[in-house]
């Protein structure tokens, strides 16, 4: 690996603002306390500037020296991932906020403070940014108290349903009260700014049942945002390179829920996944942010068309006859296309003649927490296209040295 130089590092608050306006100076200040209780409890020496939101991590604790960057990668995410009770200040039950993590590399959150939250969600943004505070804060509970469960959906060849090319991870919750549905808790994640440290933790749990099951191909879902190599990533790719068997078994699909904001950072993400021997999918094409140009670019193995194309296909009144040629596009850039969406056997039949022999969706098996892993391995080296597998070769030093 390539040796990354020892300086000190700042990480910041960055929805103290937020924090502050949506329930009082008073819980930020806590917030702000509790971050820097859990830093020094994590053994570092830290420096709080006025503003109580950065702290620059001076040196380890105990022995005086720098940090290095390994046991830095992933302490945002640890951070943001604790939610922090706020219930004694405000009198609310079991109301907690999250203090969103970043370094001073990262790219700035969307919402960084309310001018920010109000110029897309008007004057309505204080309740809506409080609900989702609570709604995030109980996802985490969940995923901390083990409550949080991955369901396994696979992607099925049309015409020999017995081969599975792989399953992909989706996080169900156990809390009913709560009524935490994906449609709902994603949404909010994105808006909070802890997408990044919810697909941490779906990365960790995947790769947990890798190890524990070394037939199965399994994939992970996250969002554009994490698509970069600063921070925990970075611990993941090398773990990733000293494991070829492990990674060969992985797919990792970055949804278009968000716009790829920096396309360099996620075209050196998308080289360095690839030199592991890991694969790359792109999910939603079509229906999202990424354009045919970002295509082009990252040089997906796999392309997973979003199913709105299909339910298009098959209405009665004025059908769009899209889809084909959309296969056929991605088919000649050098992708591997999936249909999503498949709920029937109409739809099945449909997107098969339309170019799609690889096709998730009801029709081919809900999410469900067990799973027949297969004779898949096979089967994903197999569809892999030439254009995207000659990345296979890239060095692990393509990745950059920007840490954390």
């Amino acid at each position: 690996m390539v040796s990354v130089p020892i300086e000190p590092f700042e990480i910041e608050i960055s929805n103290l603002e937020l924090i502050a306006a949506c329930w009082g100076p008073d819980v930020a200040d806590h917030v702000a306390r509790r971050i820097a209780v859990r830093l020094r409890e994590n053994g570092l020496r830290i420096e709080q500037d006025t503003t109580q939101r950065r702290f620059r991590i001076a040196s380890d604790a105990h022995h005086d020296r720098p940090v290095p960057w390994e046991r830095l990668s992933d302490l945002s995410c640890r951070l943001t991932a604790e939610p922090i009770s706020i219930a004694p200040i405000t009198g609310e039950a079991g109301a907690a906020v999250h203090a969103v993590m970043t370094w001073q590399n990262d790219a700035p959150l969307r919402y960084r403070g309310p001018r920010d939250v109000r110029r897309d969600h008007g004057d309505g943004w204080f309740a809506l940014y409080r609900s989702d505070m609570q709604q995030v804060a109980q996802a985490f509970r969940c995923a901390g108290e083990g409550r949080m469960t991955a369901h396994w959906q696979p992607v099925r060849h049309y015409a020999e349903p017995s081969r599975i090319l792989y399953h992909e991870g989706l996080a169900r919750f156990d809390d009913p009260g709560a009524a935490l549905s994906p449609a709902t808790i994603f949404t909010a994640l994105e808006r909070i700014g802890t997408a990044t440290t919810f697909d941490w933790l779906m990365v960790r749990h995947v790769l947990a049942e890798l190890r524990a099951h070394p037939e199965a191909v399994l994939a992970v879902n996250i969002s554009a945002n994490s698509a970069h190599l600063n921070g925990w990533w970075r611990g993941v790719l090398a773990d990733l390179v000293d494991q070829p068997a492990l990674a060969a078994r992985l797919v990792v699909e970055i949804t278009e829920t968000e716009p790829i904001v920096h396309i360099d950072d996620a075209v050196a993400f998308a080289q360095a996944l690839r030199a592991t021997g890991a694969t790359l999918a792109l999910d939603d094409f079509g229906a999202g942010f990424t354009s045919i140009r970002e295509l082009m670019d990252l040089v997906p193995a796999l392309v997973k068309i979003d199913g709105l194309f299909l339910r298009r296909a098959t209405r009665e009144e004025a059908p769009c006859h899209s889809l084909p040629h959309l296969i056929g596009l991605i088919r000649e850039l050098g992708g591997t296309v999936i249909v999503e969406g498949v709920e029937s056997q109409a739809m099945a039949d449909l997107a098969f003649v339309s170019g799609a022999v690889w096709q998730q969706g009801y029709h081919h098996g809900r999410p469900a927490a067990a799973r027949s892993d297969g004779d898949q391995r096979e089967s994903l080296s197999r569809v892999m296209s030439g254009k995207a597998r000659t990345w296979s070769t890239e060095a692990a030093n393509l990745i950059p040295i920007n840490m954390p």
